[in-house]
């Protein structure tokens, strides 16, 4: 009996898109700081190097079953693979004005948390609240849909960026990496000339300095409109 010839390319794409679904299980996010395909990949290796042989078979495998079992066949665009993670129900303004604080991972930053890797000053203004609001609504509105460009090799927030909740003193964003679509949760609450927030990756734990890097945009900008912003420009999660 004739051996059928292999498929160099259809094997290819398959072994992307299992790389593409372990990375998933650590929350990398090459795309979002010029990480090389070859780094990436080395770290998605390195992370997964301890896990159990049936949770790789039951997770990573069974994502990709289906194009297997129809002939190897890769997605158009690595774009198509999305995976946002779930929304907090945690979120929002506690009963003592307070946000959600941090877990233990390098991927989040709030005026509640109670440990110095993850706590930041609130932003201070001294101007009536209705414009104050104006401030920071204008602040975030400035944000590139596109992304913030930090150097040629480093887009932070690709994916785009959008206002899912707005009242008096509290705003809430989603902002998503340009690959795989991870989402960031971010929100704002006014109170007392000054700003408690929260910026936080749903999945993962290194965010290559992400959400440092989109409070850094959003201080700068309420700083040039006359706020006081102690403690800025953050370091990056690799610094800290």
């Amino acid at each position: 009996r004739r051996i059928p010839k292999r498929r160099p390319l259809a094997v290819a794409a398959a072994a992307l898109m299992v790389a593409a679904v372990v990375c998933v299980s650590v929350g990398a996010r090459r795309e979002d700081v010029g990480m090389g395909y070859q780094n990436a990949a080395s770290r998605c290796v390195r992370a997964n190097a301890a896990s159990s042989r049936r949770s790789f078979m039951s997770g990573g495998l069974a994502a990709v079953g289906i194009p297997i079992a129809i002939g190897l066949t890769a997605p158009k665009k690595s774009s198509a693979l999305k995976f946002p993670g779930e929304l907090p129900k945690d979120l929002g303004v506690r009963d003592d004005g307070s946000l959600k604080g941090c877990s233990t991972s390098s991927n989040c930053w709030s005026t509640s948390a109670s440990d110095a890797k993850h706590v930041a000053s609130e932003f201070t203004f001294g101007k009536d609240k209705g414009e104050a609001m104006q401030d920071l609504i204008d602040v975030l509105n400035s944000y590139p849909k596109g992304g913030q460009q930090i150097d040629e090799k480093t887009l932070v927030d690709g994916g785009g960026w959008k206002m899912t909740k707005k009242d008096d003193n509290y705003v809430r964003l989603e902002y998503e990496s340009k690959k795989f679509g991870f989402i960031d949760d971010v929100e704002f609450y006014l109170k007392d000339g000054k700003v408690a927030y929260r910026s936080s990756s749903r999945q993962g734990d290194s965010d290559f300095g992400v959400n440092a890097m989109r409070l850094n945009f959003i201080a700068d900008g309420l700083k040039q409109k006359g706020w006081t912003t102690t403690g800025y420009p953050l370091t990056t999660a690799a610094q800290r």
